[in-house]
């Protein structure tokens, strides 16, 4: 089954926002605007109360937690490059927001290592920035990689 083409449309930003009030918008934009089948959400340290909350509101069927480590990371990245060069990614050209200027300038910055036990690490130099945007991207591509099942059966035939 082939992987699905991704288009980027909108990019959102919270920095600093509570938790509280950062639970209703998402819950939102999740389930009534965007109404999408699979959220990949980071359940790294704080992240967990929010992926928790998330999938108790929209079912684990839709909200996967996923926690960093050395080599999810890794998984994401290399995950992430193999969507770019296949042509499956597609970013909306930057449109003057702060979200897209901040999209732009951490995907400009990137950066990865190699280590020799076959993994990767993508980041920013810290004292360019953070990678949350590029994190973010590598979240949505895992999340597309869940396709959606269908039930197959037959109809049962009675004896007569």
């Amino acid at each position: 089954m082939p992987f699905p083409r991704i288009d980027i449309v909108q990019h959102y930003r919270w920095t600093g926002t509570p938790h509280a009030a950062l639970f209703a918008r998402l819950l939102d934009l999740l389930k009534d605007v965007w109404r999408v089948r699979r959220a990949v959400v980071d359940a790294t340290g704080v992240g967990a109360g929010v992926a928790g909350f998330l999938e108790t509101a929209l079912g684990k069927s839709v909200v996967v937690p996923f926690t960093f480590t050395q080599a999810s990371k890794s998984r994401l990245g290399f995950d992430l490059l193999a969507a770019i060069n296949a042509g499956r990614l597609k970013m909306y050209v930057e449109d003057g927001s702060q979200e897209s200027g901040e999209f732009w300038f951490e995907a400009a910055r990137a950066r990865s290592t190699f280590r020799p036990n076959q993994t990767m690490s993508f980041y920013l130099d810290p004292s360019t920035g953070h990678d949350d945007f590029l994190s973010s991207l590598a979240l949505l591509v895992e999340a597309a990689r869940y396709m959606p099942r269908s039930a197959r059966g037959r109809i049962r035939q009675e004896a007569a």
